[in-house]
């Protein structure tokens, strides 16, 4: 992609490509029970804006309504990022149909006020959250879907839910590639395919998602651990720091 934009050259020898960093510390697995009470506490601590003023806040009354929509242990399903055409979220609601299962999803953008008009009532829009929700938002999720149908340069939100505990299913291109390559390096040879799905293909999408909310709950969390590994062992800020050092750079002298 460097080279497709500035061109061929002897500097290409001394580029090192990294993947942005994932706090492995902060973003953990927690227990159901711990990350529902710390996600609606958390909430409660968001800043009011009684007339849902600034899309780029969470909604007025998330702590209620997360605490009415979330409990129990229903099949859930979270997406987060901005609401536009480009991100998929539509091609995910259809996808929500076929499946039996309730769904968080967090953002903003142009595209919310249609997508609430079809997402039914198994659907919770929260406005955008923090990473202060989400590691426990996160943890709820049996599935984090990331359904783009443009290109991304990495899936850093699929990267931090694996993080949390939760198998992220992705759409297969661009960045998004490298996560579904680096989940399935530690999923079992019968559960590779569940780490992605083909590029804005409702039908697949609804396919992998079943697949996933199939499992026993004990596969489930089996396949967590496994994405949890794939981040510490390929995007951590551990990581990242070894392979910036892997090439002896030095800081310029003044």
């Amino acid at each position: 992609m460097l080279e497709e934009v500035v061109g061929p050259g002897e500097y290409l020898e001394r580029v090192q490509v990294v993947p942005p960093g994932v706090d492995v510390e902060e973003l953990v697995p927690a227990s159901r029970e711990s990350a529902f009470r710390a996600l609606v506490e958390e909430a409660r601590r968001d800043p009011p804006h009684p007339g849902g003023e600034g899309e780029r806040l969470p909604d007025p009354g998330n702590a209620d309504r997360l605490e009415a929509f979330l409990p129990g242990d229903e099949p859930t399903v979270v997406y987060v990022g901005k609401l536009s055409a480009e991100k998929g979220v539509a091609l995910l609601l259809q996808a929500l149909g076929e499946v039996e299962a309730r769904a968080v999803i967090v953002g903003f953008g142009p595209a919310r006020a249609e997508l609430e008009t079809v997402a039914g009532d198994r659907v919770l829009f929260t406005g955008p959250l923090e990473h202060r929700h989400l590691k426990h938002l996160w943890v709820l999720a049996d599935v984090s879907v990331t359904p783009s149908i443009f290109p991304e340069a990495f899936g850093m939100v699929a990267a931090e839910a694996a993080a949390c505990g939760s198998p992220p299913l992705v759409a297969r291109h661009s960045g998004l590639a490298e996560i579904a390559a680096g989940i399935e390096a530690e999923y079992r040879p019968e559960q590779r395919h569940l780490a992605s799905f083909q590029p804005g293909d409702a039908a697949d999408l609804a396919a992998k998602l079943g697949a996933i909310l199939a499992l026993a709950p004990e596969e489930r969390h089996a396949i967590g651990e496994a994405a949890r590994r794939a981040v510490v062992r390929r995007w951590s800020w551990e990581r990242v720091a070894a392979l910036l050092l892997s090439r002896g750079w030095e800081t310029p002298s003044a």
